[in-house]
């Protein structure tokens, strides 16, 4: 008799991180099961030749979600479910971000208390940082100054809370993710995005962007992926990891990276007042020796495969 395969829950599992968790859990023989409450979920997992359980149901629904936890009984649970924008409604910011992961860990401490629990943070917590304080360790302050990152913050301390209460929990500060899939709100995809549509004549030959001078942290998410299960796997519970590169590029680096791979022959580069962020970061480089050092990983997919990938990927996507 084959043993019974160990079940993996992944909240927001049709999103942009949560489909490449899967297909690696999926892959390393786990019993995958996904919550989300896009209407399309389904859809989407099936298009990468995922054929997971699937649950949609919303966080605020307490009743829902313990009979979802109660009948799933996950081994591991990766709570990557979030409003990542900025722009969105400071309640419904609050409402997802923080009560939705209130209500997981309490649904959790009564139906599986075993369960070992991944909370998805953001290097957007640390906020502005000065030039001696990069590259940025677990230890750096929070200074956050956005809505979207006080939420953050706010699901971290939870995390530490649950933890202290004895809930093995183990959270993640991931940087600027960047890959294929990647929604095209997000800077890197946006320009990938723009560049494929004027390869195809699409578009005319011109780039609309905001602030070039920015440095980040980008971490592929597949990198990304990799990191989130082994921290569950090998990580500290109660402890916090960045997952990052360890590397800054500038955005102008980002976008010179992406034009010398297209085959355009001529693009013009237009700055627009719409796209500059308001509350910018100037520079966020992190530090990963923590999550090394417990776990062994580090970053393997170099920057310019990344590039070509995130390209290619919006050169098929249109």
């Amino acid at each position: 008799m084959s043993a019974i395969p160990s079940t993996a829950l992944i909240t927001g599992i049709a999103g942009f991180c949560g489909s490449y968790l899967a297909e690696l859990l999926a892959g390393q023989g786990w019993r995958v099961v996904g919550l989300d409450m896009a209407a399309d979920a389904q859809q989407r997992l099936r298009r990468l030749g995922l054929d997971v359980e699937l649950h949609q149901a919303d966080l605020a629904d307490t009743e829902a979600l313990r009979q979802i936890i109660a009948g799933v009984r996950p081994d591991q649970v990766y709570h990557l479910a979030a409003l990542t924008n900025p722009a969105a409604p400071f309640r419904a910011l609050y409402e997802v971000n923080v009560y939705g992961t209130i209500h997981l860990l309490e649904a959790l401490r009564r139906e599986a208390p075993d369960a070992a629990v991944l909370i998805a943070g953001s290097s957007a917590q640390y906020g502005p940082t000065q030039p001696h304080e990069n590259p940025i360790e677990e230890t750096q302050e929070f200074r956050p100054i956005t809505q979207y990152a006080v939420t953050k913050a706010a699901q971290d301390m939870l995390g530490h809370m649950a933890s202290h209460a004895g809930q093995p929990v183990v959270r993640t500060r991931s940087f600027n993710i960047i890959g294929p899939r990647q929604g095209s709100q997000f800077v890197s995809a946006a320009f990938a995005r723009q560049i494929a549509g004027i390869e195809q004549g699409l578009q005319p030959p011109v780039i609309e962007v905001g602030n070039l001078a920015a440095v980040r942290d980008f971490v592929d998410v597949r990198d990304v992926a990799r990191a989130y299960t082994l921290a569950l796997a090998a990580g500290r519970p109660g402890q916090v990891y960045n997952v990052c590169s360890g590397v800054g590029h500038s955005v102008q680096s980002l976008l010179d990276g992406l034009l010398a791979l297209s085959t355009a022959e001529s693009i013009e580069v237009r700055p627009t007042a719409e796209r500059m962020q308001p509350a910018d970061v100037p520079a966020q480089v992190g530090s990963y020796a923590r999550l090394a050092a417990d776990t062994g990983w580090q970053p393997l997919i170099h920057w310019q495969q990344t590039l070509r990938d995130l390209l290619d990927y919006w050169r098929a996507a249109l």
